[in-house]
């Protein structure tokens, strides 16, 4: 028996459709936005949401640009070792194919 869904979905490669992807801050503020098409690849949008986070106002001397700790869900998971390198500690959930 095949169950199928009746109303279109919008990461269905054939159909159009959007994900908003935002980076905020620990009080819920958003930091930085991106829009892409339904059926991109989440990790594909990680790195450049880091770069466009704002510096820090208010901060005396360099303000800082990037969080020390980044929690994310299981599409964010593909390379850790890029937040590592930029002073990022990563608690991403692990993918099921990553276990």
């Amino acid at each position: 028996m095949m169950l199928r869904c009746l109303r279109p979905q919008p990461v269905d490669r054939a159909r159009p459709g959007s994900k908003h992807h935002v980076l905020t801050d620990g009080q819920g503020i958003p930091l930085a936005v991106s829009l892409t098409g339904g059926n991109r690849n989440d990790v594909t949008q990680l790195i450049p949401l880091l770069d466009k986070v704002p510096p820090v106002a208010g901060v005396v001397g360099r303000p800082p640009r990037r969080p020390d700790l980044l929690f994310a869900d299981r599409g964010y998971d593909h390379d850790q070792r890029l937040l590592w390198e930029r002073g990022i500690r990563p608690a991403l959930r692990l993918s099921s194919a990553r276990m």
